[in-house]
């Protein structure tokens, strides 16, 4: 199936009807929303900014209760949840002078409950990404 694009074109003060067809697309493209900023630094600082390790809308569990789940599969009491990052906050701890005090590191929120407001942070190290995870064919 196609589908047709029509504009009329004038040359030489002669009006004329130009149309195109084109395939319809296979696939749905999704928009990719890139959030960019350039945060200030101080000419002597000895700390880089690092790239976050999660984006917005990655799928995250807890680093414990993964290795909780690995260490104990067949403790049917505990199950693995999985949560969306839905903020994140770039934390560079400053002196006065405006120099970083010590390295930046990102902070990911994510709401423990469905339909609340409260956002709990969490540091990159207690999270793990939902396609870092190994699963273990025999233990789940």
């Amino acid at each position: 199936m196609t589908y047709t694009e029509v504009q009329t074109v004038e040359a030489f003060g002669i009006s004329y009807p130009e149309i195109r067809y084109y395939p319809e697309p296979t696939e749905v493209e999704e928009p990719l929303i890139t959030i960019e900023f350039k945060p200030k630094t101080h000419p002597l600082d000895d700390y880089s900014y690092s790239h976050p390790r999660f984006v917005f809308g990655d799928l995250v569990v807890f680093k414990d209760q993964w290795e909780y789940c690995l260490e104990h599969p067949d403790d049917s009491s505990e199950e693995l949840e999985f949560f969306r990052i839905c903020a994140m906050e770039l934390v560079a701890p400053k002196s006065e002078s405006g120099r970083l005090t010590e390295a930046p590191y990102w902070l990911y929120g994510i709401r423990c409950s469905t339909g609340t407001q409260e956002i709990m942070w969490f540091d990159e190290d207690e999270l793990m990404s939902e396609r870092d995870l190994k699963f273990d064919p025999i233990g789940f």
